[in-house]
């Protein structure tokens, strides 16, 4: 069983209740959804120490359990302060547990796996679809740096994918692209437990861009940055012959090295959500925060859980297709931090926090705009028009 890796630390858990926390509402999405023991970290690590021992073993009963973890890393942050459990690690052992043994997953996480085995991408559209974003876009076939926008921003946010790569070319930045070869990284794989298929992705992928002659990789997904940059060579047991860097970073070294003239003044008040993979998995807290602030014309207001300690968007570890209703119930208790923030936007630097969040704004009943930080640049820059920050706008997707 993959969890026996992690045995030291299955056993180091002294169930101190950092990871639970004093109410149900406070740190663990996952806890706030299901309200039982077995859906905290030490109810996980308790059910992962009798299997063993061998006085559990894994069930069909057991999966809500296991795949209604968001994997928002909010337990691992607190163990910090204990143990220092790799919890987010612990879980996906656990889930391809369920695979190796032949358990039955919830339906709709198999469908999403077999999707994007079938189509390249977890929406099953075609490749051309897959591009489609792109259309009239400059890029440098003969690039060393690769823009790679993933599943979401590729299908969902054509618009706001397309305001970013002007923005990072108005920057002076070279880009090459994909095209109609672009396929989803892998992440919807690990994320249910299929490690076979996600090694054969990860060697695909690298080999391809090895051929192509590629340096360095950037991306507006944190999930596709994490899978690049850690799960590949976890995965293939080798360093990565490439540097990935998130656009968060681009945006930074943007506005640090004076690559825009921001002459547009945005006149708004703002609020930042952190998302997890970038921000407790990866410590990058920053570099958004910095954007914003050098950005004429906005103030940016905290919302009361932020950086490390910063509420789950709902849309995590893959319990937005598996389990949409509790996605749906965490994404309206964190639009409840915006609210109370009194900002004009809500903005993040994620396209699956994007969506989420959004459907929060629907399920809390209010009409509010949530806009990628890169949107905000290409304003203050005179990029695009100041009407996309505005409430009543519908990007053209």
């Amino acid at each position: 069983m993959r969890i026996e890796e992690y045995k030291d630390m299955i056993y180091a858990c002294g169930r101190c209740n950092l990871c639970h926390g004093t109410d149900f509402d406070e740190r663990c999405p996952e806890l706030f959804t299901q309200y039982w023991e077995s859906s905290t970290l030490r109810g996980r690590i308790a059910i992962a120490r009798g299997i063993l021992e061998g006085k559990l073993d894994y069930s069909e009963q057991m999966a809500e359990r296991i795949f209604g973890c968001f994997m928002c890393g909010r337990c691992q942050e607190e163990c910090k302060k204990a143990a220092d459990i790799s919890t987010v690690e612990i879980t996906k052992a656990m889930r391809a547990d369920f695979v190796d043994r032949g358990i039955k997953i919830p339906e709709a996480g198999s469908k999403m796996v077999d999707t994007v085995l079938e189509s390249g991408n977890i929406f099953a559209d075609s490749p051309a679809v897959h591009a489609k974003w792109a259309e009239d876009l400059e890029f440098k076939r003969d690039a060393k740096t690769l823009f790679y926008p993933g599943c979401l921003a590729s299908h969902r946010f054509k618009e706001k994918t397309r305001i970013l790569v002007e923005t990072m070319q108005a920057a002076g930045y070279e880009l090459n692209f994909l095209g109609d070869k672009q396929r989803c990284c892998g992440t919807p794989y690990w994320i249910t437990g299929r490690v076979s298929a996600a090694k054969d992705t990860a060697k695909t992928f690298v080999n391809m861009l090895v051929e192509m002659g590629i340096d360095e990789v950037i991306t507006p997904c944190p999930s596709c940055f994490r899978a690049l940059d850690e799960e590949y060579p976890k995965l293939l047991g080798t360093e990565m012959p490439f540097r990935v860097r998130h656009t968060s970073e681009i945006l930074r070294d943007i506005v640090e090295k004076k690559k825009l003239k921001f002459r547009v003044s945005i006149d708004k008040k703002v609020t930042y959500h952190d998302p997890c993979e970038i921000g407790r998995l990866r410590e990058i807290y920053d570099p958004a925060r910095k954007v914003l602030g050098a950005l004429p014309g906005v103030e940016l207001i905290e919302m009361k859980r932020n950086r490390e300690e910063a509420f789950c968007c709902g849309g995590g570890g893959g319990v937005k297709i598996m389990y949409e209703d509790h996605s749906n119930k965490v994404a309206k208790e964190r639009i409840g931090d915006f609210i109370e923030t009194n900002a004009d936007l809500l903005t993040t630097i994620c396209p699956a926090c994007e969506m989420n969040l959004t459907h929060g704004t629907y399920a809390a009943n209010i009409e509010a705009r949530v806009i990628d930080v890169a949107e905000l640049v290409a304003v203050a820059a005179g990029i695009v028009d100041k009407e996309i920050l505005e409430t009543d706008y519908f990007p053209d997707d």
